[in-house]
């Protein structure tokens, strides 16, 4: 059969199925009327002829003919399934819309009435936090605040600041109130051609000033707002060969003041270059241009490293210099308030500002530092070494330098702020003895505007060449003022206990030791400007071997850490002085190699009881001391299944043991603003850490914690990994917008105040990040191998932890990515059990940082229950199935029954006890 007879005979065939399914319609539309039986006589008469139809097609023997008779059938049958695939697809469809619109519906949902209430109160907190941040670093001639409020606003970050940070501590910056907007509101009038020009470049890549019109949100930032906040938002400046001369032209007929944004942030699993605390050839080029045709221009600083400002001393017209630091959803008021007047600045620097941020000795060991083999090749292993020993930030620029060097090296000493108006001090009674050291000073404000003042008090102790190392100053103390109006005074009370001037001695005693001789306590307004110095003896050296919360024998834990390095002494800083790592200090050190790998050793104790009928829920515990027999009960009627799944599932929740009464808890990021990372709802986003220790105001910080503890319960969640409090051992620190200060004094208060009120409304804070987790650069890559003398990880490092855990009494710790030495934090003993629990006197549980892909494959769930380690962060998404550690510790299981089940059920009365902290249980 030709080609072209068949295409005709498959051509009617398919006619003849069209018109037969034509008919079996009209046929099954008369059945409608047929009584029931003759219409199932019908129906079984329309199947025969069917039946027939295929027979014919089978019998018949041309291969072409039956293939073409095949065709039609076939076409036939599509016919006759069409209804039912578009009903099909139709419901498809509607359920997917239905399911988009309910999602969406959710996502963008309104606060309820509670929410709401909570976030306003947050809102309020959120602005005086940011007006107390902000540090006034220059301000010639008194220009503010602003006699004229008509002004030229420059910079990318004008139109587009930096709010906050990147990664678990960044805040939703898609609802964020800009500075124009707070312009507007406090009506400091702006050049339109300026804002149209920085807004059409900075969000369409187009300098144009034409008029601008602000983007909605994207269809990402409402349904994903958390996510696309995660990822830091770096702000490019327009290059100033874009500032054409008649642009220029008119902003100078339109005001005399220019006012200039420098913009940088910073975000976990990063740390900074040199280059980004600098200031780049684009800002410099726009200076020029602003120097050469303004008479006053105005600095703000929207950055939250320590930042080189040496620039400003090179601008003849660079009248007032303003730090904001990450003002947060609502702090940009608070910035304009005080350019106006209407907020007096009163924050002072938690971090020494230098000319060079190369001058910091920590700087020279923070970065990329791989371990290599024998051939030179790469092991896949990073460290850091913190040579600078306990000389962190102002420790080593204090002790080290004389007047001199110091002049040219420090621009900004730690605690400097100036203020609008000026204040008078007395010291009017001092009272020291060998318990306390405790200053009253009344501080009058003189001048013509209402403020508050920082009353800060150092001390400097006995050193001895070739002893204990010792900074040759440090923060005793500090007090914040009420605002005082003009003529106003008030006397502030700054006291710290005597035994805080002693300093860890790792060679002999192995405790801390406050040394016999002279102290000198200095009332300061900053750390190099003394207002008044009294003397202070010590009789007799005074051994501190027990902790005076516990009374647990003090002694050396961590000296593995050390390694063999040289650290900085200040008997010997020509020889000691830190360097880049050397080509031997890169081969991968023995101990790393053996140690790389953890190993089970069994247990040979008996193993627990498990699953027991004891009659006990977990409400009976309610109230009870964390060492009452009952627990004993309560834990011997977990399963092991049961337990695996507590210990081993956790990640922004806690599982549920519903027969026993253990409820589910939720807990999410902080610590600026609390949030689930998949969902769109957020806290009120606060401003960053580093302003919050720039506040130096506990009080302020406490109620800061009541505000976000408030926002929690109105939102469902039971803890916050927060506060974060590592230190800013270096300038380049990804993380310093989280974490407080160079100083661990006062990040550890702040930390305590903060926690005290968070856990005042049932919500657990959970401390982070512990410990020595200050460098973000391979953080997680097999766990960053720290290496620190034990002297500055008591002093330095765990200080913030220590007085956080005295004075706060949280009950939620997260351990960290890096190891201390060779050992990953999650997994080391000495720091979670022998340290946090037994010697400070830690209750509670503690949580891994994500342990999520690859960053969490030096994690081992035997290894952190062991230590003291309780709740292994695996995922952000709860899934039904079992996730790596889970099906680790069943295999542990085992291999080592006995001590995997203790090593759960220690791990289990801990993450319990926290649960019976927060209000899921009544």
């Amino acid at each position: 059969m030709a080609k072209s007879e068949y295409r005709q005979l498959k051509k009617g065939y398919k006619e003849e199925a069209k018109e037969r399914s034509k008919q079996v319609t009209l046929e099954k539309k008369e059945m409608r009327k047929l009584p029931k039986e003759e219409k199932a006589l019908k129906k079984q008469e329309i199947k025969q002829k069917i039946e027939s139809w295929k027979e014919n097609i089978n019998a018949t023997e041309d291969k072409k003919e039956k293939k073409a008779k095949k065709k039609g059938y076939k076409k036939y049958k599509k016919i006759r399934r069409r209804p039912y695939v578009l009903a099909t697809w139709a419901a498809i469809i509607l359920l997917l819309v239905g399911s988009y619109t309910n999602f969406y519906m959710k996502r963008t949902a309104p606060m309820t009435a509670e929410q709401a209430e909570a976030a306003e109160f947050s809102k309020a907190v959120a602005e005086q936090v940011m007006a107390e941040s902000i540090v006034l670093l220059k301000n010639e001639s008194d220009f503010l605040p602003l006699q004229d409020t008509k002004i030229n606003v420059f910079g990318a970050g004008a139109t587009k600041p930096v709010f906050g940070g990147g990664g678990a501590g960044a805040i939703d910056s898609s609802e964020v109130d800009d500075l124009y907007l707070a312009f507007d509101q406090q009506n400091i009038e702006y050049n339109t051609t300026l804002y149209n020009l920085y807004s059409n470049f900075i969000y369409d890549g187009n300098a144009s000033t034409e008029p601008f019109e602000k983007p909605g949100k994207s269809l990402m930032q409402k349904l994903f707002p958390n996510v696309i906040g995660f990822i830091p938002q770096f702000t490019k400046e327009m290059p100033a060969s874009e500032l054409s001369e008649d642009v220029i032209k008119e902003a100078v007929d339109y005001s005399d003041t220019a006012l200039y944004v420098i913009s940088r942030t910073g975000s976990e699993a990063i740390d900074l270059k040199v280059e980004d605390v600098r200031l780049k050839q684009e800002e410099r080029d726009t200076l020029d241009i602003l120097d050469a045709n303004f008479d006053h221009i105005i600095l703000l600083v929207n950055t939250v490293n320590a930042f080189e400002l040496g620039f400003i001393e090179e601008y003849e017209n660079i009248d007032s210099v303003m730090w904001v630091g990450a003002p947060g959803k609502y702090g940009t008021h608070a910035i304009a308030k005080a350019l106006i007047g209407d907020v007096t600045p009163s924050g002072k620097l938690v971090d020494t500002y230098a000319y060079d941020v190369e001058s910091n000795p920590a700087v020279i060991n923070t970065g990329n530092f791989e371990y290599v083999d024998e051939n030179g090749e790469g092991t896949g292993r990073y460290f850091t070494n913190n040579l600078e020993g306990i000389y962190v930030g102002y420790r080593y620029y204090e002790t080290f330098l004389d007047d001199a060097e110091y002049r040219e090296t420090v621009q900004f000493p730690f605690g400097y702020g100036l203020s609008y108006t000026d204040f008078d001090w007395e010291v009017v009674e001092t009272a020291f003895n060998d318990e306390e050291i405790s200053v009253d000073v009344e501080v009058t404000n003189t001048g013509d505007f209402a403020a508050k003042d920082v009353v800060q008090v150092y001390f400097s102790a006995p050193f001895t060449e070739g002893g204990i190392e010792k900074a040759s100053i440090e923060l005793g103390g500090y007090a914040k003022t009420s605002e005082l109006a003009p003529g106003e005074s008030e006397v502030v009370t700054v006291t710290f206990a005597t035994s805080d001037m002693a300093s860890y001695d790792q060679e002999m005693e192995e405790a801390w030791v406050l040394e016999a001789g002279d102290y000198q306590i200095k009332v300061a307004r900053h750390i190099r400007d003394i207002v008044e110095e009294f003397a202070y003896n010590v009789g007799e050296t005074v051994v501190i071997k027990e902790d005076q919360a516990t009374g647990t024998e003090i002694r050396n834990l961590f000296e593995d850490a050390a390694g063999d390095l040289v650290y900085l002494s200040r008997s010997n800083p020509e020889d000691t002085f830190p360097k880049a790592p050397t080509e031997e200090e890169y081969l991968i050190p023995e101990v790393v190699v053996d140690t790389a790998e953890y190993k089970v050793e069994p247990s040979t104790e008996e193993a627990p009881t498990t699953g027991a009928d004891n009659g006990v829920e977990l409400a009976d515990l309610k109230g009870l001391d964390y060492h009452d027999p009952l627990w004993e009960k309560f834990l011997d009627q977990f399963t092991a299944k049961e337990m695996v799944k507590l210990v081993g599932d956790g990640g922004y929740w806690t599982e549920p043991v519903k027969r026993l009464g253990v409820p589910a808890t939720t807990m999410y990021d902080g610590p600026a603003s609390i949030r689930s990372f998949f969902e769109s709802w957020s806290s009120v986003a606060f401003p960053v850490g580093v302003n919050m220790a720039s506040t130096w105001n506990d009080e302020l910080i406490e109620q800061m914690g009541v505000a976000m503890g408030q926002e929690a319960v109105a939102y469902d969640v039971d803890a916050v990994y927060a506060p974060s409090m590592n230190m800013h051992r270096s300038p380049l620190g990804g993380r310093n917008f989280e974490y407080y200060s160079e100083d661990p004094y006062i990040s550890g208060k702040l930390s305590a105040a903060y926690t005290r009120g968070l856990q005042s409304t049932g919500t657990v804070a959970v401390f982070k990040h512990f410990a020595g987790n200050d460098q973000e650069t391979n953080r997680a890559a097999n766990g960053l191998y720290v290496w620190a003398t034990e002297q500055a990880l008591r002093e330095i490092y765990f200080k913030p932890f220590e007085i956080a855990v005295k004075e706060g009494n949280p009950y939620g710790a997260m351990s960290a990515f890096n190891r201390i030495g060779t050992t990953w934090a999650g997994g080391n003993r000495a720091l979670l059990t022998d340290l946090l629990r037994e010697e400070w006197g830690f209750e509670g549980f503690v949580i891994t940082d994500a342990g999520i892909g690859p960053q969490g494959n030096h994690f081992d769930p035997h290894q952190a229950i062991h230590a003291g380690n309780d709740l292994m962060l695996a995922f952000p998404i709860n899934f039904s199935w079992d996730n790596k550690f889970e099906k680790e510790l069943k295999q542990y299981l085992e291999e080592d029954e006995a001590g995997t089940l203790l090593g759960l059920r220690n791990a289990v009365h801990n993450i319990s006890y926290f649960i019976l902290q927060t209000n899921k249980v009544d």
